[in-house]
């Protein structure tokens, strides 16, 4: 069998072999490339690993818009806080920040559409008869409200009216101030006069006489000494507590009777018609009282607060409870929020790294050890090291002195999260280690003599970086999430030391939902886009950090 082989292996190459020939000098030819022969050098420069992630990344449309998004709320959160006028406040005055409690829950409004219906500071409301009749009596300088209202017949005889106000025009105020501010908004009101603009002072109102005599009038038609006392208190609370209630009113219906919780219009022809001429007003004689240096005046609040702020309070977002501007609160908010992410996240991507990459390299009775300790610190509970850790920095009066009160919190939820925040980083670090540190290219490397800090460095990292580089992206959100849930639970305070962070504003908006959805819309849409981006923006990076997926996309 094995010669029968060897004869046709013969046979085969006998058919193949070329015999020898000769030919003569005319069968050649001499090329006419004269040059000469030689290897061509690379056009191309080569791609180093990182160079060669972002290329790849760049082609995930979803990621680049996901980084996108979060590059505009990183910025919105830089800039605003310094671009803002309502951040640069005198700090005497606004210790906790700007705010001032009568814009309290204005509707977010942008200057260029005031008016228009949209994005303007409108509100529709349903008021009741004597209170849409006051918003037409006002004699402030802004139209408290929009068109007419509705009239609306309720099905037991009460009359309400369904009107669109302003919620910016918030009428005229009795406030007191200093020479310097009486002076300057004293100064402002001569010169708006003689143009022949409206004034941003208006006449003290002089209620006293007109409510003593109300008085007197209710004791002649035979009221009773309790009523006539509850009318009398009553009536001189609502003077003072409505500085643009600047007209006569009175407690008695209809029919003749009194009541002590409803005043009209003392004119009863002022309820059919809104001409401001038939209304009798109880003004001074005064525009302002002086008493030891400060100043009684009463003021269109709205032109006054532009004079001496120097801005006009438009508030983009609107305004929460305390009248602080929500657009400026929440770009605070996300930047220290993101901060706080970014900074948590660094600190247990560094531990992690470093506590698994040991681990996962050396194994055996090293990697024993170590994940036992990782399972005694995996096993307490974050919350648990954060009440401990709020409860012994609060009373540390050394600490409290030297990083204040806002540093002690801040540090008690940093120690909190890095505490247990790194083991899963470590626990990843770890299985990949074991997955790569066997591969042949290791194994040539340690041949040729390579150290393991060449190993873990150059060989295995690079290798394990997508899927580290996404645990620690998803650890950002995952901060913010966790502070904003323990934030909104009132577990953690960062309100109390006048600190700002989404969770903080998600707290504020709690109950405001049906009455004021604003404030707690936009901090929802931000830490929305915030998880779904970072999300999107993390798994980009893994499959741009995945060398086994080189090559997949093309």
């Amino acid at each position: 069998m094995a010669k029968h082989i060897v004869k046709n292996i013969a046979a085969v190459n006998a058919a193949n072999s070329v015999e020898a020939k000769t030919f003569d000098s005319a069968s050649f030819a001499r090329g006419e490339n004269e040059a000469n022969l030689h290897d061509q050098a690379f056009e191309t420069k080569p791609v180093s690993f990182l160079q060669d992630s972002f290329r790849r990344f760049a082609k995930n449309k979803g990621s680049i818009a996901a980084a996108i998004v979060i590059l505009i709320i990183a910025l919105f959160g830089l800039i605003v806080p310094i671009a803002s006028p309502m951040a640069h406040v005198d700090p005497v005055h606004y210790p906790q920040g700007y705010s001032d409690a009568n814009f309290s829950f204005v509707t977010p409004c942008l200057e260029i559409f005031h008016g228009s219906g949209f994005w303007d500071g409108s509100k529709k409301v349903t008021l009741n008869a004597n209170a849409y009749r006051a918003l037409q009596l006002d004699d402030s300088n802004h139209a408290r409200y929009y068109g007419e209202g509705v009239r609306n017949q309720g099905k037991l005889g009460e009359v309400t009216y369904s009107v669109r106000v302003d919620t910016y025009a918030i009428g005229n105020k009795v406030v007191t101030v200093d020479s310097s501010v009486f002076e300057k908004v004293y100064a402002e009101n001569k010169r708006l006069i003689a143009a022949g603009k409206k004034s941003i002072m208006k006449p003290l109102i002089d209620y006293t006489a007109y409510v003593d005599a109300y008085v007197e009038k209710m004791e002649k038609d035979g009221q009773g000494a309790t009523i006539i006392a509850s009318i009398k208190d009553k009536m001189t609370n609502y003077y003072a507590q409505n500085a643009s209630v600047y007209y006569a009113l009175s407690a008695q219906r209809s029919d003749g009777s009194y009541q002590d919780s409803i005043f009209y219009p003392a004119n009863k022809d002022m309820e059919r018609t809104s001409n401001n001429d038939q209304v009798a007003p109880l003004y001074s004689s005064s525009l302002y009282e002086e008493h030891n240096g400060q100043y009684t005046i009463r003021v269109d609040y709205f032109d006054y607060f532009t004079l001496v702020r120097g801005f006009k309070p438009y508030y983009a977002f609107g305004a929460n409870e305390q009248g602080q501007d929500l657009f400026l609160r929440l770009a605070q908010g996300t930047r220290f929020s993101l901060l706080l992410g970014i900074g948590i996240s660094a600190i247990n991507l560094v531990i992690g790294l470093i506590w698994g990459a040991v681990s996962g390299y050396y194994g055996g009775n090293v990697d024993l050890v170590m994940e036992r300790v990782t399972d005694i610190i995996a096993n307490i509970p974050s919350i648990v090291i954060l009440t401990v850790a709020s409860i012994q920095f609060g009373h540390n009066a050394e600490l409290k002195a030297a990083i204040g009160e806002q540093g002690v919190i801040v540090l008690a939820f940093l120690l909190a999260f890095v505490y247990s925040g790194w083991v899963g980083v470590a626990g990843t670090t770890r299985m990949q280690f074991y997955r790569f540190k066997g591969q042949e290219y290791v194994l040539a490397s340690r041949t040729l003599g390579a150290k393991d800090r060449r190993l873990i460095f150059r060989h295995i990292l690079p290798n394990a970086a997508g899927t580290l580089v996404t645990s620690s992206v998803l650890m950002i959100p995952g901060v913010i999430f966790s502070e904003s849930s323990l934030s909104y639970l009132g577990i953690i305070s960062f309100r109390s030391v006048g600190l700002s962070s989404i969770g903080v504003l998600l707290d504020e908006g709690n109950g405001n939902l049906q009455s004021n959805p604003h404030v707690l819309l936009f901090p929802c849409l931000i830490i929305s886009l915030l998880m779904i981006s970072f999300n999107l923006f993390g798994n980009g990076l893994r499959d741009a950090f995945n060398t086994s997926l080189k090559g997949a996309e093309d």
